[in-house]
């Protein structure tokens, strides 16, 4: 069941798929879910703004990361419905996400909703290309007691980039946005602008940041989380 999920998943990194043409007529909000205990139920709206009625699919799926790779399984825990729903031109539908375990959450439990747009069964099609839209909305089910992230890190020269790794050893998620890395000199050598991506409670997450050869041996890491501004130095490692 495992490998089942992290194969349908294989596109979830993008955050929000479109087709290659960017015709994406399906829209949702929120864009993260986010639930202190006790609440154990969230409502996500999605609208439908394109000229036909859209099919979506809808799954839920229990998110961790291992080896700074994210990994998706499928969990009974947390259940979203309906699984299935056509949404008319112009119309809007909801889908309720609830935690169904009936242990209270004792630490933060991540998961990822994932909204598809199912691809045109037979319909009219633009130069041969199915239109579909994935969105992949994270889901946070935090106890009272929340914690925050500490984060560390770590940086690694690459073939016209760089590798960065982040360590969180805190309970809580971090949202990683505006990366840029600045070398010695103060010149920028690499940078990311909006949501780079997400680092879990005590876990590891890696990104790759296309960029220039920075001067010196250390890197300014600079960054922005939910939780306020990132300033953090890093050692190169020589070649």
């Amino acid at each position: 069941m495992r490998n089942v999920a992290r194969f349908a998943l294989g596109l979830a990194g993008l955050m929000l798929g479109t087709s290659p043409l960017g015709a994406a007529s399906l829209r949702v909000a929120p864009v993260s879910i986010d639930l202190p205990a006790p609440a154990a139920t969230s409502i996500v709206r999605v609208w439908n703004d394109g000229p036909k009625p859209v099919t979506i699919q809808v799954r839920i799926f229990r998110w961790t990361q291992q080896g700074g790779e994210d990994q998706y399984e499928a969990s009974d825990a947390v259940v979203a419905s309906p699984p299935f729903a056509v949404v008319p031109v112009g119309g809007e539908n909801l889908i309720r996400v609830v935690r169904t375990a009936k242990a209270p959450t004792t630490g933060e439990e991540s998961y990822r909703l994932i909204v598809d747009e199912l691809p045109l069964d037979g319909g009219e099609r633009a130069n041969g290309i199915d239109f579909a839209v994935r969105h992949s909305i994270p889901v946070f089910f935090t106890p009272t007691a929340r914690g925050e992230p500490a984060l560390s890190w770590n940086v690694e020269r690459r073939e016209k980039g760089y590798l960065v790794t982040a360590r969180n050893d805190g309970p809580r998620h971090a949202r990683i946005a505006n990366l840029r890395l600045s070398g010695g000199d103060g010149q920028v050598a690499a940078q990311q602008g909006g949501l780079v991506g997400y680092v879990l409670g005590h876990s590891v997450a890696r990104w790759f940041v296309g960029g220039k050869p920075a001067a010196g041996d250390t890197l300014r890491i600079d960054a922005e989380t939910r939780t306020g501004p990132v300033h953090a130095t890093a050692s190169l490692p020589r070649p």
